[in-house]
């Protein structure tokens, strides 16, 4: 082990391998964020320079570089590390939806940052500017978490890596997320949403009761590059309804999502997903390292 960096948005650890010459080659393996680590049973003191571990990577194709994704990593005293999602189950029940809760793994979402709205999602049709989004996208120079600005609205709310948080107080309610450190305010006093307000990465919220279930409407959205992780852009009308059940069994929440945006959507998308109350779960912090996040581009 040459060094081990416990940073985000991507863990990165450096390795000496002996090659058939008898030469040290160094590899740099790239791994999940420290939420993500930290949820699987790693921490910052999992590792040391000068820890001889065996590693099981995937090698990155056609670059001449070494540098590998992290599958598995053996420490000297025989555990295996490994990155995952946290089990998809309640651990106890709740009388409202204040708390931390995450979303379900579902088996057919392949794409993380959409979880089980990825079906439905990916059945919108899309305007002529929005193909034109997903045909120009360049992931290394396009991605937004390569200069730590994180995703859009829904990817917070659905990936099963990274958990929520919801707190109630008299006049709003907050909403957190793991990843990037998003935080939501939405106005339940009766406010509307500000003529020429400021235009933002996850939108202006305001929100009401409908009796137990929050409903919450977002406008003012900043445009944005690619806010779902596939490409597709966001732009000026963007509009997000979304409506937090507590369900009868009390230990899993559903949330209703509407999203509107005719600048790159030809139809509405409408959509459901389930997050399960996790209070045992430790909610971390992001906190972002610029450098970091632009390593695992091609150099």
């Amino acid at each position: 082990m040459l060094d081990f960096q416990w940073r985000n948005p991507h863990v990165y650890i450096r390795i000496g391998v002996m090659d058939e010459g008898g030469e040290q080659v160094e590899w740099e393996i790239e791994s999940g964020s420290t939420p993500i680590l930290a949820h699987s049973g790693w921490s910052a003191d999992s590792l040391e320079v000068g820890d001889v571990v065996s590693v099981r990577a995937h090698p990155e194709q056609g670059s001449g570089r070494h540098y590998a994704l992290l599958e598995s990593l053996t420490t000297p005293d025989g555990t295996v590390l490994r990155q995952g999602i946290l089990p998809s189950k309640a651990t106890e029940t709740t009388d409202d939806i204040s708390g931390v809760w995450k979303s379900r793994h579902e088996s057919y979402a392949p794409i993380e940052v959409l979880s089980a709205l990825f079906p439905e999602f990916m059945r919108v049709p899309l305007t002529e500017a929005g193909r034109a989004s997903v045909d120009t996208y360049d992931h290394d120079n396009d991605n937004p978490t390569a200069v730590c600005s994180g995703y859009g609205l829904l990817p917070g709310l659905t990936s099963p890596h990274y958990l929520n948080q919801i707190e109630i107080l008299d006049d709003r309610v907050i909403l957190r997320d793991e990843w990037f450190d998003a935080e939501r305010i939405i106005y339940t006093d009766g406010r509307q949403h500000p003529i020429d307000g400021e235009r933002t990465r996850l939108g202006h919220s305001i929100g009401h009761w409908d009796g137990d279930t929050l409903v919450v409407d977002t406008r003012l959205f900043a445009p944005h590059r690619s806010p779902y992780g596939i490409g597709l852009a966001s732009g000026l009308q963007k509009h997000v309804t979304e409506r937090y059940s507590l369900n009868p069994d009390r230990r899993s929440l559903t949330v209703e999502v509407t999203l509107e945006d005719p600048e790159y959507l030809a139809d509405t998308f409408s959509g459901k997903l389930n997050l399960d109350y996790t209070p045992d779960f430790e909610f971390y912090r992001y906190d972002c390292d610029p450098e970091v996040a632009t390593r695992f581009s091609p150099k």
